[in-house]
């Protein structure tokens, strides 16, 4: 090997190297650029889903609780005739107990943890049967579970059976036969 093919080596390793720092150089500024598009396009979603559930609130009016309760529940897979006549059975502070004629259905908050209730508390004695809690079909609605506003209908429907309680973003419905017990 003579000395020019070796300088002739050397310049060829020497372009591949500044032809790849180069390279990498435009890729890491391409990669910077789509990042920076993501994010606009991040924030213009927010907005625009900020804006379109603030047009829908502006348009949601929620009369009837229950009537709006078995419409909700007639988009999901409930056992047969369970969202048809609905009935109010009893109330307390941020829960409400519906009878169907095919079981019951407790409208609790997600704050309640339903392990604690089946240990006999005060909620739990009254209301629902013993060991009915065990039987459940538990059921979690909210904007991520059901459709996008329903965080917002479900506020109208909660001032609607509790005007002192700040409505939730989400409940959870715990349905059960009625052969679990009289509640």
């Amino acid at each position: 090997m003579t000395e020019a093919d070796l300088i002739l080596t050397l310049l060829l390793i020497a372009g591949f190297a500044l032809l790849g720092a180069l390279i990498t150089l435009g890729n890491a500024r391409q990669a910077q650029a789509i990042r920076e598009v993501g994010e606009v396009l991040h924030g213009w979603a927010i907005r625009h889903i900020q804006l379109s559930r603030a047009v829908a609130a502006s348009a949601i009016r929620i009369e009837d609780p229950v009537t709006w309760l078995q419409e909700a529940l007639a988009r999901f897979p409930l056992p047969e005739g369970l969202a048809r006549e609905l009935v109010p059975e009893r109330q307390g502070y941020g829960w409400v107990l519906l009878r169907s004629r095919s079981g019951k259905l407790l409208l609790i908050r997600p704050e309640i943890d339903p392990t604690p209730l089946e240990r006999g508390s005060r909620f739990a004695s009254p209301v629902l049967p013993p060991g009915s809690l065990r039987k459940a079909q538990v059921l979690e609605l909210s904007p991520v579970t059901a459709w996008p506003t329903f965080d917002l209908e479900l506020a109208q429907a909660w001032r609607r059976w509790f005007p002192q309680d700040p409505p939730p973003d989400r409940v959870r419905l715990m349905v059960w036969p009625e052969h679990a017990g009289q509640g």
